[in-house]
């Protein structure tokens, strides 16, 4: 499919040569920002066509991006592959879903959660829970949101100024977003350790980090999706039985078109919320933090005046990690695009990364630059499936940064090692990113 462009290069870089799907690239150098140029600006709609993966539409420039998120008739979430993977690691996932479908009765042709139902039946689920991630709710949680921020920062720090070593994503980045949600979910909060083991498990990680003695990875990660969904049928059973006023009882006690959601359903919704709660934003504040590191200049500017510039910092935080690398969607019907046929059925993958450094959006995209504005990255998606706590990840972030603007904490920072990427395609996120004071 698509024309004849091997011979297209940039800076030595080959369209034919280019690998953006190896994990392995992704742990050893980051974000493949070179091989992104080159196919925005050779082949900005390209039939990636690669051994290990199935192949797909690479669409990595902003308008098209935008667009295609935009046009949820003809490109839609639930055509079969919503997020690009290894072939071995779709297997597993395939696998994964059988064996849960057995265990527990399911049923196998019922997607995992909302995010794969397309209009109407995702916008029903959506609108279940919207209104508690509207500005006006986020802005009532700003005074709890900074008071979180200012104590979890004063203990960062103390840790740091003692001559410590810090995990910045375990034993920082973490903590504000999963006390966020697990607030707004009503989650007893003896459980917000046990729950970010359980969301860490959703990831294809090779980490051991919670491996008990002589446990396997299998085994690990098998015992914590397990312990993951007795956690969820208890709080399923209690906001059943004892609804309190919380986001748990909401979804649990909420019903579409007179009848209740399933367990399987419910599952989906509640594992959703508590993972993308957290994640991402942990993702942002954690590359963020270490974005600032790099840039000491935007450290001075942001300290001089945060209450002008933490809003577009949280932006430009956002469009300059893009937690989120790509999702998939399936075309519909055949669509033309930069000369090219986007065939009804073909698998489509939207390059964030690739997008929120296009030139044509954004002047100097390699710069980073916490007053630019406007700021129209995608770094939350667009369209009808424009991520549903974009809201709160941005009031988490600006909390964040405020209060780490009133320390010394960003002039001091440095890496204590190298951070160790975590080994997803979807999910751009260090694992690990061990941190100390050098100044």
């Amino acid at each position: 499919m698509g024309a004849d462009l091997r011979a297209s290069t940039v800076d030595g870089l080959e369209l034919d040569a280019i690998d953006i799907h190896t994990i392995a690239d992704y742990e050893a150098a980051g974000y493949p920002w070179a091989q992104w140029d080159l196919l925005r600006e050779t082949a900005p709609c390209y039939w990636y066509d690669r051994p290990g993966i199935a192949p797909f539409w690479a669409v990595t420039r902003h308008a098209d991006v935008k667009a295609i998120g935009s046009d949820a008739r003809r490109f839609v979430n639930g055509g079969g592959r919503l997020r690009l993977k290894s072939l071995d690691i779709d297997a597993r996932y395939a696998a994964g879903r059988r064996r849960r479908a057995e265990l527990y009765g399911w049923d196998i042709d019922e997607p995992e959660d909302m995010v794969f139902f397309d209009a109407p039946k995702h916008t029903e689920f959506r609108l279940l829970t919207a209104r508690h991630f509207t500005p006006a709710r986020c802005r009532a949680m700003e005074s709890e949101l900074a008071a979180n921020a200012r104590l979890l920062t004063a203990e960062f720090r103390q840790r740091l100024q003692a001559g410590e070593t810090v995990d910045l994503v375990h034993e920082y980045s973490v903590a504000l977003p999963l006390m966020t949600i697990g607030s707004m979910l009503g989650l007893d909060p003896g459980d917000w350790a046990e729950i970010h083991r359980w969301t860490d498990a959703l990831f294809d990680v090779d980490s051991m980090r919670f491996a008990r003695p002589g446990e396997d990875r299998r085994s690990m990660r098998k015992r914590l999706h397990r312990e993951f969904h007795d956690y969820v049928d208890r709080l399923i059973e209690t906001k059943r039985s004892t609804p309190t006023d919380d986001l748990a009882t909401v979804v649990v006690q909420a019903e579409l078109d007179g009848r209740p959601l399933t367990d399987q359903q419910l599952h989906g919704y509640l594992k959703l919320l508590i993972a993308a709660g957290n994640e991402t934003t942990r993702n942002a504040l954690s590359r963020g933090i270490l974005a600032f590191v790099d840039h000491q200049d935007q450290v001075d500017r942001l300290r001089d005046e945060p209450g002008r510039l933490v809003e577009t910092a949280v932006d430009e935080v956002v469009r300059w990690t893009t937690p989120v690398i790509q999702f998939a969607r399936t075309a519909t019907a055949d669509v033309e695009l930069h000369g090219e046929t986007i065939e009804a059925g073909d698998h489509v993958g939207l390059w964030y990364g690739a997008a929120n450094r296009d030139p044509r959006v954004f002047d100097r995209p390699y710069h980073f630059d916490i007053s630019r504005s406007p700021n129209e990255h995608l770094g939350f998606g667009h369209g009808a499936h424009f991520c549903l706590g974009a809201n709160l990840a941005k009031w988490e972030l600006r909390a964040a940064f405020a209060a780490l603007a009133e320390t010394d904490i960003l002039t001091r920072l440095e890496r204590a090692a190298e951070p160790v990427w975590l080994t997803d395609l979807h999910v751009g996120a260090y694992n690990e990113a061990p941190v100390r004071f050098g100044r």
